[in-house]
């Protein structure tokens, strides 16, 4: 008689073969399936318990795989996609994710195992989707790797002469691009006048730089008569690694001819038929900068009287009105302008279309200025007869304040209407009976302030005071942005500090020893110092000159000066031969003896083989390979032998037409 466990066991057996049969056939007919796994146990007497659970399809990636892979410049970074799976698939896709610039390359793209793909430098993620035959999709993925390594920036095309006008502040905008998307610092050589500033990046591998200037005066032109002046400047651009390029450029400032300037010019004026007061007399004063003073007799005077003829003249060398009035003028209220010309330049530079396409000339420059003059035998005060606000009040510092008057005079003169603030004149007005006013105190200003209006017919007048009440505002931080010449669309000023090089190194100990320092300094230093690990030795400072180019004058700075002294590695006589990036001759290296007042700094674009570049200006550091030389093909061989045997037919003909004439004579 069968036991039960054993016919329990035969039926179990039973069924695994029956199954295996099954699946059998189903592979036989070629039937798709997934893997299974079948599981059965008995539960209780005479029940059997069978489970068939699919097998998850497996996708595995072998290549690339979680590593980095090293590629050389300027190529294709082509990497074997191999893969497999557990069970027959029917459509294989992949995505590539650029894990640096956070974006897909390429996103479910169909492609056949065991074929290539194209990576990107830096992060790679790839994830492979399969889709199983009749069945689901499996996905697996592998972060990778590409290393290249670091080429040095690029500067940006550069002329070689770069030209600027007397009287503005220079500007000259210029970028670096970096094939490994670093942002790269700029530097000039030899800076003041010119200061170099970082403007941005574009966060891909380009950086923007500019070279500015404070307005640039006479001097910087080659002074009077000098035609221009030209500056040998070198641009340095360089990475976090300190590879760099660099450029030579001229700039030349081109010399104008400046407006003459009238220093005291006239208002209204008033005269009387007798007693004091009964002369008009006037020299205008004039400076300008080719031609001088008035006083040198350079300058040309005219004067003219508005729809009559001219009552009285002006010396036209000296600039002197001298007038006495007569009964006949008595009533009379005359508008007159007196105009000074200067000289043109004596020579003008060739490229000087450049300067006058900016409002610049080098012929004769003339300036004027209007005034009235009154002729009375009884002068009356001008009158304020109205003006706004019309009680003191209280103002934020960044609050524009406005401020209104009308006059009149009873002589009939149009009286001149002068504003001042604190004490200090603000605005002048000529030929005017009503006048504005708007002024913004500022932040970081606060207490009383005063407003005054003062209108004047040249011997009597009228004013009027407002005290204004400023109440604080914060100044807002500001770092200085990219550029010399404005407040970034602010009512106020902000500096712009721009420093020269450091000067040489100087030992501290000597200095303080020869009186150069204070004992607070001395030991401010030697503080610095020792953080540093320089003992006494080479306990070094050096100082520099900084200006701001925006030439604010502000009574109180709104941007920090920056610090006008360092501390330096002292060594006894700097060259560019001491294995040390130090200052001397004038100037400072750019890195370790070169640069500066050295040699320039090796480049990939200097024309010379050096810093492990494989040929000149290509391979190692450079951004670019070096182009391969080519073999001569089979078809270039056999023309250089067609030329040779063309050649080598040439010459025996030659030497039998020599023979045979030899022969014959």
């Amino acid at each position: 008689m069968v036991k039960r466990d054993e016919f329990m066991f035969a039926v179990v057996l039973f069924l695994v073969g029956f199954s295996c049969l099954g699946f059998g056939l189903l592979y036989y007919l070629d039937v798709p399936s997934s893997p299974v796994i079948l599981t059965g146990q008995v539960v209780t007497e005479g029940i059997v318990n069978i489970s068939i659970e699919g097998v998850p399809s497996e996708i595995i990636i072998h290549s690339p795989l979680n590593q980095s892979y090293d590629f050389e410049k300027g190529v294709s970074y082509i990497i074997a996609l191999n893969v497999s799976a557990s069970v027959p698939m029917d459509e294989w896709r992949y995505s590539l994710y650029d894990l640096k610039h956070n974006v897909y390359v390429e996103e479910d793209t169909l492609f056949t195992p065991n074929s290539s793909i194209s990576a990107v430098r830096w992060g790679n993620m790839l994830t492979v989707r399969a889709h199983e035959v009749d069945a689901y999709w499996a996905e697996q993925s592998v972060i990778f790797y590409v290393h290249v390594n670091n080429s040095e920036p690029e500067l940006g095309d550069i002329p070689d002469e770069i030209f600027g006008c007397e009287g503005e502040a220079f500007l000259y905008f210029y970028n670096a691009t970096d094939i490994d998307e670093e942002i790269v610092y700029s530097s000039i050589s030899y800076p003041n006048p010119f200061f170099e500033r970082y403007i941005s990046y574009d966060g891909n591998s380009t950086t923007f730089f500019k070279i500015i200037s404070g307005k640039l005066s006479k001097e910087y032109a080659g002074g009077v008569g000098g035609v221009s002046k030209t500056y040998e400047r070198t641009i340095s651009v360089w990475d976090e690694l300190l590879d760099v390029d660099s450029a030579d450029v001229n700039i030349t400032i081109i010399e104008v001819n400046n407006i003459p300037v009238i220093n005291n010019g006239l208002g209204a004026q008033t005269v009387y038929l007798q007693g004091e007061n009964s002369t008009f007399y006037h020299q205008v004063d004039v400076s300008d900068v080719e031609d001088g003073e008035t006083e040198d007799g350079n300058l040309e005077f005219n004067l003219s009287f508005e729809d009559i003829s001219n009552v009285f003249e002006i010396d036209s060398l000296t600039g002197i009105m001298n007038y006495t009035p007569t009964i006949e003028d008595n009533g009379s209220i005359f508008s007159l302008r007196v105009c000074v010309e200067d000289n043109a330049l004596g020579a003008v530079h060739e490229n000087f279309s450049i300067c006058s396409d900016k409002g610049h000339s080098s012929d004769e420059n003339s300036v004027c200025d209007d005034f009235t003059l009154t002729v009375t035998d009884d002068n009356r005060a001008p009158q304020i007869i109205d003006y706004y606000p019309s009680e003191n009040f209280s103002v934020r510092g960044t609050t524009g304040a406005f401020f209104n008057v009308s006059v009149y005079d009873a002589d009939g003169t149009i009286p001149d209407i002068d504003w001042y603030v604190d004490g200090a004149l603000r605005e002048h007005n000529e030929n005017m009976s009503n006048d504005s006013f708007s002024y913004s105190f500022g932040c970081g200003v606060e207490g009383l302030h005063s407003v005054e209006i003062i209108t004047s017919d040249g011997l009597a007048n009228d004013s009027h005071v407002w005290n204004v009440s400023v109440l604080m505002v914060e100044c807002p931080e500001f770092t200085p942005s990219s550029g010399g010449g404005g407040s970034s669309g602010t009512p106020w000023c902000f500096e712009d500090w721009a420093c020269e090089d450091w000067e040489v190194c100087q030992n501290v100990k000597r200095s303080f020893d020869a009186g150069a320092l204070s004992p607070e300094d001395y030991t401010s230093l030697n503080e610095i110092c020792a953080q540093n690990n320089y003992d006494e030795r080479f306990c070094g400072f050096q100082v520099t000159m900084c200006i701001d180019i925006n030439d604010c004058n502000n009574f109180e700075v709104r941007v920090s000066k920056p610090l006008e002294s360092q501390i330096c590695y002292y060594t006894e006589d700097p060259s560019c031969n001491d294995g040390i990036t130090n200052c001397h001759s004038g100037a400072c290296e750019l890195f370790v003896d070169c640069g500066g007042p050295c040699s320039p700094c090796p480049t990939c674009s200097d024309g010379i083989r050096n810093q492990g570049e494989t040929d000149v200006d290509c391979g190692g550091p450079c951004p670019y390979l070096c182009e391969e030389e080519m073999p001569i093909s089979i078809s270039n061989f056999v023309i250089i032998l067609l030329i040779l045997l063309f050649i080598i037919i040439i010459i025996i003909l030659v030497k039998v037409y020599k023979i045979w004439k030899y022969r014959r004579e």
